[in-house]
């Protein structure tokens, strides 16, 4: 999961041309980049986090990945629990791949292709270049809304981020109940907070 989040901190190497989600996946990188580069937040960590979270909050469909998690137990919550599962999904999210971000050391993102899922719908391919190892192919898949593009799952090596989740959370639900997954999540969240 963490490599899967890498790419909004890894440099762009050259693509040829791309559709919208292409340009919307490479839009993002450059914008990350600008904010880990600019000398200004080296002593202003608080304020460059935010910076980070603002950009690639406005890239992420947090609700749908967090929808698509809980899978068939989503329709058992309540409106209210579905938000506050929303909140505590998106900041464990955030706090697991945010570390990775800023520890940026200059790997470069190469941008394969961009394959249509059908009407509102793409595939970005990528692959993070590694020294001395093989790359790590990163596939953002993308939904149109509102005019731009939103990512509702990141595959690393063809492996389902969201569905690993998934997997994860059924488990603790059908052996636990949902409470206990809260409360893991909301555990989890401090944690990360305090580091």
């Amino acid at each position: 999961m963490l490599s899967a989040l890498l790419i909004f901190a890894a440099a762009v190497s050259p693509a040829s041309a791309a559709g919208d989600a292409m340009a919307e996946v490479k839009a993002t990188v450059n914008q990350v980049l600008q904010i880990l580069q600019n000398p200004e937040y080296k002593s202003a960590a608080h304020q460059r986090r935010q910076e980070l979270r603002s950009v690639i909050g406005s890239h992420f469909d947090f609700t749908e990945m967090s929808r698509s998690a809980l899978g068939i137990h989503w329709r058992n919550l309540s409106e209210a629990q579905r938000t506050e599962f929303v909140g505590l999904f998106t900041q464990l999210l955030e706090a697991a791949y945010m570390s990775r971000i800023e520890s940026y050391s200059g790997q470069t993102v190469d941008f394969v292709r961009e394959n249509s899922d059908g009407t509102g719908y793409s595939e970005v391919d990528t692959q993070i270049e590694q020294n001395g190892a093989q790359p790590i192919g990163v596939n953002y898949r993308l939904k149109q809304e509102g005019g731009g593009w939103k990512v509702y799952d990141v595959l690393i090596d063809g492996i389902s981020l969201v569905g690993n989740y998934r997997n994860q959370f059924n488990r603790v639900i059908n052996n636990q109940g949902y409470d206990a997954l809260v409360a893991d999540l909301r555990n989890k969240v401090n944690q990360a907070g305090a580091q």
